[in-house]
């Protein structure tokens, strides 16, 4: 990410997922199975189908690693053959080398402390580059997709898991109304605050500072193969204003998959009249 966010994301407990709506096991599933067809395989499982032909990946970049799940997940799961995990936050990449090394994967994954620009104008013939949730955190967009498309070779690979809708200044008053109208027809045993607010972290100037210019960026400078849109429109916001289970005062965790199950449904419908929140995209550099 640029480096304005390095000192909210050098701190661990921001890394956590407690109050992402994809921690809930049935938000996790129905977005596994809208990108990959199957609720048990997550969407980095898409490459199989997309480019059997390329696996594993021989080079590939991870840009804004944070503390190293995605380098390890693709590792792993025999997707590439080596990655590079690249993060300005030191403390990330500390997490993410000690939990390499305790996977025993040392040998297959390395970090580098580094700003991304600076990383990507100095890389060549890339196989792969991913951002997973890291790319709505950049500004310049438009010249930051050139750099990868500059570092990678001409039939490399750009994937994306990334949050691609409205940018933190884009919110208006009828987002608001609509997910407080949802947010109050709840059961009160799983509302937790009193209204809900526009998605912005105040804390990280960087939250999706230019997210919705990610599409547009894309197309580009790539000729998309594959986007997998898994919605998030209405679960999202309101996830994190929802009182769970295991918080001091919860609902029963029957009460509360029953409101998260009635937001999914609401998700799908929202996602299908407009743009989706969320996508998985592959992509391959436009021809110069």
């Amino acid at each position: 990410m640029d480096v304005e966010g390095a000192a909210y994301w050098s701190c661990p407990e921001h890394h956590g997922w407690d109050e992402v709506w994809l921690n809930h096991p049935l938000a996790r599933a129905r977005a596994n199975q809208r990108v990959t067809g199957r609720s048990e395989l997550w969407p980095i499982e898409c490459l199989r189908a997309a480019i059997p032909e390329r696996l594993p990946l021989r080079r590939a970049a991870s840009v804004g690693c944070g503390v190293g799940h995605l380098e390890r997940s693709l590792v792993g799961l025999g997707l590439v053959e080596h990655v590079v995990g690249v993060d300005y936050s030191q403390e990330a990449l500390d997490l993410a080398i000690a939990q390499a090394s305790a996977a025993g994967i040392e040998g297959r994954v390395s970090y580098r402390r580094a700003d991304a620009r600076d990383f990507l104008a100095k890389a060549r013939d890339l196989d792969a580059v991913f951002f997973h949730s890291s790319l709505h955190h950049f500004t310049g967009l438009g010249a930051l997709l050139g750099q990868v498309r500059a570092a990678l070779r001409p039939d490399g690979i750009l994937y994306l898991d990334e949050y691609v809708g409205p940018s933190r200044d884009e919110w208006s008053w009828r987002d608001l109304v609509r997910w407080n109208r949802i947010y109050w027809s709840l059961p009160r045993a799983v509302r937790r605050t009193r209204i809900i607010r526009p998605p912005i972290n105040r804390e990280d100037p960087t939250e999706a500072v230019a997210s919705s210019q990610i599409l547009p960026a894309v197309r580009t400078h790539f000729e998309i193969v594959v986007q997998r849109d898994y919605g998030g429109n209405i679960l999202a916001p309101i996830y994190p204003s929802l009182l769970r289970p295991d918080q001091a005062g919860g609902p029963s965790g029957a009460v509360f998959d029953d409101a998260v199950r009635r937001l999914l449904t609401l998700d799908e419908a929202a996602s299908a009249r407009a743009p989706s929140f969320h996508a998985v995209i592959i992509a391959r550099p436009r021809r110069r």
